[in-house]
């Protein structure tokens, strides 16, 4: 997957090649990232399709709440066990997602925020990687969505554990308190993967890591750029086509927390117009991608957001 990329600005477009499908490391330095990247990417695609199995034991927790006694309660607990082991998987992943994401974004965004372009072609196989980080946070998100069982079951194990504390072995905790709390506030959010990666590119600006303009100028480029490969159809696949709509719509949404004035002010350097424009015209219809403009992102509420914009989403 390859194709001809323009990275808008006020002066002249600017047009480069970007491989996202077959583009490989070059420095040593590189490479170190691309493989630590990589180990924890190639587990996303699995994770997912356990994910979409997701069952909670609603039943189970229901009857031993109605009908409190040692079997009914004993019959949830055993249920129960498992899911959390898998929710506590995934809580780990989603800190490697937030370590990845940091560590892939320093490296994009290191140098002269003029450079930005140059570094997106040298620096192709991360950028790719970074698209992948997107593209499992958009996936994994929509699917948490549908799951509210997850939160069910998680509450049922707290509620166990508090109550049976002194007869349990310390073997039988999947997880330690501490944890036991961020599990719950992380899984909380309806879209937790996004929100993890907010967090940590705004604590990156915070820390002033790279420069903000680098960091903005990094995020809104490569916006841009998806959205050039999705106009001008530089992809023949639609899954391809519809990995590359989910970074656009991430970054787009990364970008307006970090910038200060947002990805919808008149002088964001975003196409944001195109880009909502080509979004609500995607076919097939993305509504999980459109609701993540309007819900996940700091700005679109905004008073000062241009009704015209809005207009185009609803």
């Amino acid at each position: 997957m390859g194709g001809l990329l323009t990275i808008f600005s006020k002066e002249s477009p600017l047009k480069i090649f970007l491989d996202l499908e077959n583009a490989e490391p070059q420095t040593e330095k590189e490479i170190i990232i691309y493989k630590e990247a990589s180990e924890v990417l190639n587990k996303a695609s699995e994770l997912l399709d356990e994910f979409q199995e997701y069952v909670g034991c609603g039943e189970l927790i229901r009857k031993a709440i109605s009908e409190p006694n040692e079997d009914n309660e004993l019959a949830a607990w055993e249920a129960v066990i498992p899911l959390v082991e898998q929710q506590y998987y995934y809580y780990q992943f989603y800190e490697q997602i937030r370590v990845l994401s940091e560590t892939l974004l320093r490296e994009i965004c290191t140098g002269e925020s003029k450079e930005t372009s140059n570094r997106l072609v040298s620096l192709q196989a991360l950028v790719k990687h970074f698209v992948h980080l997107l593209d499992f946070v958009v996936r994994f998100d929509h699917i948490k969505m549908d799951k509210p069982e997850m939160q069910n079951d998680f509450s049922y194990y707290r509620r166990y554990v508090s109550r049976k504390r002194s007869e349990l072995d310390i073997n039988d905790l999947v997880v330690e308190d501490q944890v036991c709390d961020a599990m719950s506030l992380t899984f909380a959010y309806p879209a937790p993967m996004l929100k993890g990666v907010i967090d940590t590119v705004v604590n990156f600006k915070i820390k002033n890591v790279v420069p903000e303009k680098n960091l903005t100028s990094g995020l809104s480029s490569m916006v841009n750029v998806f959205y050039y490969l999705l106009e001008n159809r530089k992809f023949e696949s639609e899954e391809t086509n519809l990995f590359c709509l989910r970074a656009m719509v991430g970054t787009t949404v990364i970008f307006d927390h970090v910038d200060e004035k947002g990805a919808f002010d008149k002088k964001s350097p975003i196409q944001i117009k195109n880009c909502l424009t080509l979004l609500v015209n995607f076919d097939p219809k993305q509504q999980s991608l459109i609701n993540m403009i309007k819900f996940s992102t700091k700005h679109w509420r905004d008073e000062k957001t241009k009704q015209a914009l809005k207009n185009i989403l609803n």
